[in-house]
């Protein structure tokens, strides 16, 4: 086993996890309510669907970057960029009741943070 062994299953098994809130992009209503998050109107629901969507799109890309590939460094930025901008805006919003079901995904994203900086930081030298 290489030594790049163990992050390539971290970016893998991160990647595969980052992918689950694509649920409500198929099934909006099911997976926001299971989160304890109701979405009032067409224009809330579009974003909530478009986010599934995206998280999607960057688990996909982490999963791609547990492979050698040349873009493994970007990919990696780019999903702690958007991950720390979600632990960022739930942490500002704590306290908001209708952002709740959030928390759980914010903890996850900032343990992703945590655990890709190290790896961006050693790939950089």
């Amino acid at each position: 086993m290489t030594s790049s062994a163990p992050r390539s299953r971290l970016l893998f098994w991160t990647g595969l996890a980052t992918m689950l809130p694509g649920l409500q992009f198929v099934f909006p209503v099911a997976t926001l309510g299971a989160l304890g998050i109701e979405v009032g109107d067409a224009a809330g629901m579009f974003y909530a669907r478009h986010w599934g969507l995206m998280a999607v799109c960057v688990g996909a890309l982490l999963m791609v970057a547990s492979r050698p590939v040349g873009a493994r460094g970007a990919i990696v930025l780019a999903a702690t960029v958007e991950k720390l901008g979600l632990v960022l805006l739930v942490a500002l919003a704590w306290n908001e009741p209708a952002l709740r079901g959030l928390r759980g995904a914010a903890v996850f994203d900032a343990l992703c943070v945590l655990l890709y900086v190290p790896l961006l930081w050693r790939w950089a030298r």
